[in-house]
């Protein structure tokens, strides 16, 4: 367990990383999100949380534009990393994705070894020079994920064949192996054990000292747990955005606090 108490100064003086203003995503005729401005810290741990279909997904895909990949999607308004906005027709976003890295809710190793899952993102972004710096990058990524020491005598084997928990580790690894500076993370736990989801939680709770992290869940003990922001949403709407300690202890909006209570989901 994290000790949860945290100031609100503290959290203040994080810088922002993520600003979005106004967006409005549609899928076809239907609105998934409304009127969403937001502004994400930088080295915090944001959680999105809120009832199915609220939304959070569909806004955490758009911080690294996965919803690029679905024809009916329509997104509006304007969402910048650092001051650029990433939806900029200049914005390349195969490097985008690079820079932002996503874990999803199932673990998904691709059919290849385990050193290859990693190497892959800097092999094909060009980030390793040679072999031993290729060797490097995997190394301090699986040390990164807590997975160096389970897998280092068997790089050679296939990562399909690890426990669903060392596969999530190794998708973290995976993601962080390319130097993102933002980790989206969709539901990374549901699929795992007690055991294994501590082991994902205790990751988080390091990984921020090195990225923003947005985590989507269902679970609002795990939002307690690993975030020091949390964003409330229902029903394409961003309700409330604030302090972690405040959103569950002392919500400004009815619905959160219907939401926190069991009433509403």
């Amino acid at each position: 367990m994290y000790d949860t108490t945290r100031t609100e100064s503290a959290v203040s003086q994080k810088e922002t990383k993520i600003q979005a203003r106004d967006v409005q995503v549609w899928y076809g005729q239907k609105q998934a999100i409304k009127d969403l401005d937001v502004d994400i810290l930088d080295k915090t741990v944001t959680a999105f949380i809120g009832p199915s279909g609220c939304g959070k997904s569909t806004f955490l895909r758009c911080l690294n534009r996965m919803n690029d990949t679905i024809d009916s999607a329509r997104i509006e308004g304007r969402i910048a990393i650092d001051g650029e906005d990433i939806y900029d027709r200049r914005v390349d976003p195969v490097q985008l994705r690079a820079k932002v890295g996503m874990v999803f809710q199932k673990p998904n190793p691709f059919p290849k070894s385990i050193f290859d899952n990693v190497a892959y993102g800097p092999r094909i972004h060009g980030l390793a020079r040679n072999k031993a710096e290729l060797e490097e990058i995997v190394e301090s990524s699986l040390r990164g994920a807590a997975l160096w020491n389970e897998v280092k005598d068997r790089l050679s084997e296939p990562g399909t064949g690890l426990s669903g928990g060392q596969q999530q580790r190794l998708c973290i690894a995976r993601a962080v192996a390319t130097s993102p500076e933002i980790l989206l993370m969709d539901e990374p736990c549901s699929a795992l054990d007690p055991i294994a989801t501590g082991q994902v939680e205790e990751l988080i709770e390091q990984l921020r000292e090195r990225f923003s992290v947005v985590i989507v869940t269902h679970s609002m003990q795990q939002a307690a747990r690993v975030s020091q922001k949390t964003a409330f949403f229902h029903l394409g709407n961003l309700v409330e955005y604030g302090d972690t300690d405040d959103i569950f202890t002392k919500p400004r909006d009815s619905r959160t606090e219907a939401y926190i209570s069991g009433r509403i989901g």
